[in-house]
């Protein structure tokens, strides 16, 4: 079962869900959308990894070949892509990181997502 670690408490049909979390006790109260954001993702079909690992990224997004990323990731990133791997997404993603006062952030103006987050902190932990 995809839920698990939550006991539902309510359902309504307006779409809105009370879970309790089985380990803390606390209360919350979900949209469809945010409950299945709890699920855990589906392995990866190459090598069963669930979070992450060198075939897709935690956005589920598939990752770039080594040439692939030679010839499609800019000059400033390719050393980022080439340690940490990126998909095509991520190459847009990176367009949204900027370097302020040494420090990588992302630009005023865009709304990150996690995977452009957990980029920006993998930046930021390799200075």
């Amino acid at each position: 079962m995809p839920y698990e670690r939550h006991e539902f408490l309510s359902r309504s049909e307006s779409g809105i869900h009370y879970v309790r979390d089985r380990r803390s006790g606390i209360l919350r109260r979900l949209t469809e959308e945010e409950l299945r954001d709890l699920s855990d993702p589906p392995p990866c079909v190459e090598c069963g990894e669930q979070f992450g690992c060198a075939h897709i990224n935690c956005a589920r997004e598939p990752m770039m070949a080594e040439g692939e990323v030679e010839s499609e990731v800019p000059p400033e990133w390719l050393a980022f892509a080439r340690e940490h791997g990126v998909s095509r997404n991520d190459v847009d993603r990176l367009r949204a990181i900027v370097s302020v006062a040494g420090e990588y952030a992302v630009a005023p103006g865009h709304s990150p997502d996690m995977r452009t987050l957990e980029m920006m902190l993998l930046l930021n932990e390799s200075r």
